[in-house]
Formats: structure tokens, sequence, C-alpha cells
């Protein structure tokens, strides 16, 4: 069995570095919001949004939108 199954979620350091913003930007995403809907609630851009994502994703070693939500709710960075 994988030891990610065995291992309890814990805080990371790179959840973490998260600024306020890009947890912002991450609990939209995890609403199912786009990016265009999200620069909307925040007035940013869209092209403003996927900067902040495309951060996210490095700092939480993330491949895609739904792997960044998964690795900041087992992080416990979401509800």
């Amino acid at each position: 069995m994988n030891d990610a199954f065995r291992t309890a979620p814990r805080r990371s350091r790179q959840t973490s570095e998260l600024t306020d913003r890009e947890v912002q930007v991450l609990t939209l995403v995890s609403h199912g919001k786009t990016n265009k809907q999200i620069g909307a609630d925040l007035y940013l851009s869209p092209a403003t949004i996927h900067s902040h994502l495309k951060k996210v994703f490095r700092k939480l070693d993330a491949n895609d939108r739904a792997h960044a939500v998964a690795q900041a709710f087992r992080a416990g960075m979401l509800r």
C-alpha cells in the first residue's frame, strides 16, 4: 500500500507559504469557479488569476486545479 494513504494529513512548508490572495483564489477554485468568474469576483483580470494559480501549483506541487484543491484540503487549508 502507498505510504500516502497511511500518513495523517499535515500542513507542509509549501502550504504555509501561500499568500492570503492565493488561498482566496484557491477557495474560489474549490467552489468550481473559472478564472474569469474569480477575476470578476475579485476585480482582477483572468490573466492575474492564472498567475496566482501557477504560483499555487508550484507551491503545492500540484499538476492542475483539482490536484491543488485536494492538496489544500489535505493540508487543512480549505474546508
